[in-house]
């Protein structure tokens, strides 16, 4: 069985959801942030990528009717994440607390939000249900637990530990460091986009198994190293701490070995 990437179905989902005549997507936008041996390649239109979700998902057993449960999933995803965290007002809130020091309080008041996010996540979870495959049904509840694992990493104790990054360059650092961080994620999961074949209507299972997992810590190593050459030591730890962190109880957590 090929183990393929596990985020692609959900950004199928999310592109298709928020194409509409209020919510365009930037494709050139988007390009700009790839690595840059990436940047060349084309990028599917929303008519190829709901083709090919679509297709997928009668493939799996579902049913137009069940791809329309799950567009509309993505859609309710969408409009609740938006309602939740308004990203320009978030960014004014974290800098006008810079100098104050209550980095913290604005963690505080988005962290108490979390909760609502995961029922969200949990509605998404359950729409596309019909139209994964068994193996990805099972896989599904891992990329649930890393994604609660993420919130819970980010909001231990209130956002304590997200406001020391803040506090201690890690902004500042990413930025420093940004061509050799995009390079570790170059070396280790660019090639998974090219694993993509909407025109074809090809999109690879969404399972986690020991490739994944190899280059998951390949990935962890090579920020973590990278990271390291900055002037505070803070960013670094934090980055290893959020890497053991989400890896918790996944099938990539060293207790839960794979054969």
């Amino acid at each position: 069985m090929a183990i393929k990437r596990v985020a692609v179905l959900l950004f199928a989902y999310l592109a298709i959801a928020v194409a509409d005549d209020t919510n365009k997507i930037d494709v050139d936008s988007l390009r700009q942030h790839l690595p840059a041996n990436l940047q060349n390649l084309s990028v599917p239109t929303l008519d190829e990528i709901e083709n090919a979700v679509k297709d997928k998902c009668i493939k799996a057993g579902g049913s137009d009717e069940s791809y329309e449960q799950a567009k509309q999933g993505a859609q309710d995803l969408f409009n609740c994440v938006q309602g939740l965290v308004d990203i320009d007002q978030f960014k004014k809130e974290v800098e006008e607390a810079k100098p104050t020091g209550d980095l913290d309080t604005v963690f505080n008041k988005y962290c108490r939000k979390r909760n609502t996010l995961l029922e969200c996540m949990n509605t998404f979870s359950n729409a596309i249900d019909p139209c994964l495959e068994e193996d990805e049904k099972r896989h599904k509840g891992h990329g649930m637990d890393v994604f609660k694992n993420l919130l819970n990493f980010v909001c231990h104790k209130d956002g304590d530990q997200i406001a020391l990054f803040i506090a201690e360059k890690g902004p500042e650092c990413f930025l420093e460091q940004k061509d050799d961080l995009i390079k570790c994620v170059n070396s280790t999961f660019s090639g998974y986009l090219k694993d993509v074949d909407t025109s074809s209507h090809v999109i690879p299972k969404l399972v986690i198994g020991p490739k994944q997992c190899e280059d998951f810590s390949r990935l962890q190593d090579c920020l973590v190293q990278e990271l390291e050459q900055c002037e505070e030591s803070t960013p670094a730890n934090l980055v290893e701490s959020l890497f053991r962190f989400v890896r918790k109880g996944s099938p990539c957590d060293p207790k839960n070995k794979q054969g």
